[in-house]
């Protein structure tokens, strides 16, 4: 065909809702591509929805050794949950701090590490113990920090891995009615798992915001907690009880709102993905 006949060259009205029809499959077939690659996955199960802004939670690990920062951690109010550790100075009174705060608490429960040169510390729990010992050291440690609604593990690399104790810990933590929040510390926690088993409620965080205690490199983890959530429409952050963390959540906090995230907190984010 050359070039004055392809200038006139016209479709059918046949051809033309041929045309119509291909490219409106084409279209339709690229956008369910997109949607598989992606959207998270299942694996088989319902996916949560996820409606409106995308959401992020603040957990803030390791309080419970002095209060330093007591007066930057309480101008957090509710935007950050405290995760506690027991039988600490501190423990109990951070506990009662949250109840101006409006802050949830969690206990930020030692569990046994692969890292032989760091000590969990006070209230640890390991494979070792009877099960009676395990259970009276549990209510020891949830007891020293009232007011809690759930539990993380600090450290644990080692013992979430143990399928025997922590079934253990779990099945007592679903007889209390709380959560179990995984820091995962280790991507072969078998928390997830066990907690699908006995029922328990079960989160997973997202992201370590200060494993780098640079407020560069905690503004660095920021923007991909941004990310994760944007993505994901829901994401966990975990930070610790120090300085650059703490300022930098003060900041960064409101800016985060102003950019259309909305921050929750733990029970928030359970509700949304029991819906």
């Amino acid at each position: 065909m050359n070039l004055k006949r392809l200038l006139k060259f016209r479709l059918t009205r046949k051809q033309k809702r041929r045309l119509v029809a291909f490219v409106v499959l084409a279209l339709f077939l690229a956008g369910g591509f997109w949607l598989y690659k992606n959207l998270p996955h299942s694996g088989g199960k319902r996916l949560p929805a996820f409606h409106g802004a995308p959401k992020i939670t603040f957990v803030i690990d390791d309080i419970g050794f002095h209060d330093k920062y007591k007066n930057q951690l309480a101008a957090l109010g509710s935007n950050v949950t405290y995760a506690i550790l027991p039988l600490l100075p501190y423990s109990r009174y951070f506990a009662h701090l949250s109840e101006k705060t409006h802050a949830e608490v969690i206990l930020h429960m030692p569990l046994d590490t692969v890292h032989d040169d760091m000590v969990p510390g006070r209230g640890l729990i390991v494979n070792t113990m009877t099960k009676k010992d395990l259970l009276e050291m549990l209510a020891r440690d949830l007891d020293s920090v009232p007011n809690h609604i759930g539990a993380n593990n600090h450290m644990g690399s080692r013992g979430t891995t143990d399928r025997e104790m922590m079934t253990i810990i779990l099945k007592e933590l679903k007889r209390r009615h709380l959560f179990f929040l995984d820091s995962y510390t280790t991507k072969d926690s078998v928390v997830p798992e066990i907690c699908r088993s006995v029922g328990l409620p079960v989160l997973t965080r997202g992201i370590f915001l200060d494993n780098s205690d640079t407020k560069k490199d905690i503004q660095t983890e920021i923007k991909n907690l941004k990310t994760i959530a944007q993505e994901k429409g829901i994401a966990i952050a975990i930070g610790h009880y120090r300085k650059n963390t703490l300022e930098v959540l003060a900041r960064e906090i409101p800016r985060l709102r102003a950019q259309g995230f909305e921050i929750i907190s733990l029970k928030e984010h359970l509700k949304i993905q029991r819906d």
